[in-house]
């Protein structure tokens, strides 16, 4: 039942107890008649024993039902009516005709009671209520309700007392008085049934639960019983009656109140509960996709009809391109954001035959049953899905463009079991992420790669125990002097069977697994002595550049670890050159303040590959750099393609201006050097000169070129 609904209900309950007064009242005299004693004695017990029933329930459910959920109204509520339902039972007990029937002045003992119940029931409603609920600790509960119960049974005893002395003890029970002491305990008992309604419903009034309406309908009909007790002139009429069904009415609306809070809202939170562990069992708890053990059992499914109908089943797995670095450089939280929105535009973009699936990380399945054998289909498909990311997804008021790669398994001829099918996609995936913003079909071949991928993996970790690395170095030369005024290091690893391998071979693989982080550390190190001992050996100062990783640009206490390894290798820090790329500068402020630590330290810095990402030219006004290198895609062939080379000097232009130095890689021949020096780039660094070279073979050749120049 909706809170809106439910509101109106309790409107309709509010409105028929007073609509139903107002016509009792018009019709009075027609339907007032006297009761017969024994007749209302019964009817009156009944209906006072069942009230007690009711009080002595809420004192049960406060002490055994509520220890998981106490509250201040709950536990202060059940220990009220714990003393409530005694002065009923009391009540009871001592009405005319029963065997403690006794009178104080003109009162009797049984109207002294059901007053006093009705006070204390109303006053303490007010008084609990006009506070904020808040959670309270289990162990109140005994000296809550021993309070309650004490004071009852104090009164009562006083009660008893004053009814067996001779002569009553205050004029208030006698006469006039008593009828006055009777109107104005019954007018306090109607006004504070209405404090409490209105406080109820001022304090819950953006949100009424439905325990908390169902209240306010039992408040209602007992202000409704309050007045009709008012207006009751005989103790054995019609009028009573009445007046007792009413607080009866109110009871009901009280039990059903205690039935939503002990039964009916724990079983709902159970049913939400359990809902939302089955929900999360199969399902993503991130994005809301189906997880990886739904995707088993529906693949089966899936597999179990293709067998029967012959037909084609395609495992479409894909990851997001690049996904390690946006975390690395904008955050896990922004990370997670981004895997919300590619989901949700998976979501969106599925037809029904197709299903997609968070296999964990930045991993996604695409399940296609019935997929037709031809090529064209295959392609078609794939394009399809990875088309799904040409629009940037905007996130913070930023745009940010991704690609995927996706590998494609096809079940029977690709496994004919949900784990052979998932395993040779991911081959598949790995293979397309060679290139990136690809896709790739399984071929057996690819198992191949793979194995050699996770030996090439093994290796490298003995490779670093083992120092089997090595540096070559690229000479960077002015090309106004034609000197030059540097060297890159790049690193080179001797594997003992394959060889020397490029860094493309194997930095992908450490920067998946971490091990950039020692390897980086190793070749800034390695790069630093190699520096001071060429300055040591009488070849002139120059800069030597190393690249940092992503990892190392992120990893705390960067400049002190730099600091360190210059110190230690006796390089002066204003020959180290930090070569950074755009990507790294996402975040800006954590950028501007790394950067700004490392030039503390008096080293250069330039950013690497300038052209090919996504930095913005407001922000790389605040980084303190010195040097853009332009990457090698846009120097290629800049004398043959005019988008390159404008694109060439746009940036010479721009760095100028902004009193940068300018590199231009992959420089090859004499035309680029020439359009180069024409656009007045600083440096370049390619095979024109020589390709990275060892440290003793640069030696020679540096010396050579210097004998010849």
């Amino acid at each position: 039942m909706s809170i809106k609904r439910a509101e109106k209900i309790t409107i309709g309950i509010a409105l028929a107890a007073i609509i139903s007064f107002v016509l009792l009242r018009l019709l009075h005299r027609g339907l007032y008649w006297p009761i017969p004693e024994r007749a209302y004695l019964f009817l009156h017990s009944g209906m006072e024993l069942f009230g007690f029933a009711a009080s002595f329930t809420m004192l049960v459910l406060g002490w055994l039902f509520f220890v998981n959920s106490l509250s201040k109204h709950r536990l202060y509520t059940a220990a009220l009516f714990g003393a409530v339902g005694l002065f009923d039972l009391l009540h009871v007990l001592t009405a005319e005709g029963m065997p403690f029937y006794r009178l104080i002045g003109d009162t009797s003992l049984s109207q002294l009671f059901a007053e006093t119940a009705q006070t204390a029931g109303s006053i303490g409603l007010f008084l609990i209520f006009r506070k904020n609920d808040e959670p309270v600790p289990a162990s109140r509960r005994l000296p809550a309700f021993l309070t309650a119960i004490g004071l009852a049974c104090l009164v009562s005893v006083l009660y008893f007392y004053l009814a067996d002395l001779s002569v009553a003890p205050s004029s208030i029970f006698v006469g006039h008085a008593a009828e006055l002491f009777r109107f104005e305990t019954r007018s306090l008992i109607a006004f504070a049934y209405l404090g409490t309604i209105a406080s109820v419903l001022y304090r819950n009034r953006n949100e009424r639960p439905q325990a908390l309406l169902t209240m306010i309908q039992s408040l209602v009909f007992f202000t409704v019983a309050d007045v009709q007790f008012l207006l009751s002139a005989n103790q054995h009429d019609s009028d009573m009656l009445i007046a007792h069904v009413y607080k009866l009415a109110g009871i009901y609306f009280l039990m059903k109140g205690i039935y939503y809070v002990t039964i009916e809202e724990p079983y709902q939170q159970y049913k939400r509960t359990e809902s939302r562990i089955n929900f999360l069992a199969f399902h993503d708890e991130l994005t809301g996709l189906s997880n990886r053990r739904l995707l088993k059992e529906q693949l089966n499914d899936e597999l179990q009809r293709a067998q029967q109908s012959g037909s084609r089943v395609a495992v479409f797995l894909f990851d997001i391109d690049r996904f390690k670095t946006i975390n690395d450089a904008l955050g896990h939280s922004f990370g997670d954001r981004m895997l919300q929105a590619v989901s949700d535009r998976l979501r969106r973009a599925a037809d029904p035959s197709k299903r997609v699936y968070r296999m964990g990380g930045d991993e996604f399945v695409m399940l296609v049953p019935d997929m037709d054998a031809e090529t064209d289909r295959i392609e078609h498909q794939a394009k399809q899905l990875m088309g799904l990311f040409d629009a940037p997804f905007v996130l913070d008021e930023a745009e940010y463009h991704i690609t995927i790669s996706l590998g494609i398994s096809f079940y029977p001829q690709d496994g004919e079991s949900v784990d052979v099918l998932l395993k040779n996609a991911d081959t598949a995936l790995y293979s397309a992420k060679a290139h990136r913003n690809e896709y790739s079909s399984y071929e057996p071949e690819m198992n191949r790669k793979a194995h050699d991928r996770l030996r090439l993996e093994s290796d490298l970790r003995r490779a670093i125990d083992e120092e089997q690395f090595a540096l070559a170095y690229q000479p960077l030369v002015n090309l106004t002097s034609n000197k030059v005024v540097g060297v890159e290091a790049l690193v080179r690893w001797h594997h003992p069977k394959r060889g020397l391998l490029p860094p493309g071979e194997f930095i992908p693989l450490t920067e998946e697994n971490g091990l950039i982080l020692q390897l980086g550390e190793w070749v800034l190190g390695a790069a630093c002595r190699q520096n001071k001992a060429w300055q040591d050996a009488g070849l002139p100062p120059m800069m030597m550049s190393v690249n940092l990783s992503m990892r190392q640009f992120r990893q705390h206490q960067l400049a002190d670890r730099i600091k360190a390894i210059l110190q230690q290798s006796g390089m002066p820090p204003q020959y180290l050159e930090l070569e950074i790329t755009e990507s790294m500068t996402s975040d800006v402020e954590f950028a501007a303040d790394t950067l700004s630590s490392l030039k503390e330290l008096g080293v250069q810095i330039s950013i690497d590959d300038f052209g090919t990402g996504y930095s913005s030219l407001s922000s790389l006004k605040r980084f303190p750099i010195d040097k853009l290198k332009i990457d090698r895609c846009f120097v290629n062939d800049l004398t043959r393609d005019a988008s390159d080379a404008a694109i060439v000097s746009t940036i010479t232009t721009m760095a100028k201006n902004l009193k940068l130095k300018v590199t231009a890689e992959g420089v090859e021949n004499d035309e680029q050097i020439q359009f180069l020096r024409e656009r007045d780039c600083e440096e370049a660094q390619g095979y024109y000169y020589t390709q990275p070279i060892p440290a003793n073979l640069f030696e020679n050749w540096f010396r050579h070129r210097s004998q010849t120049a």
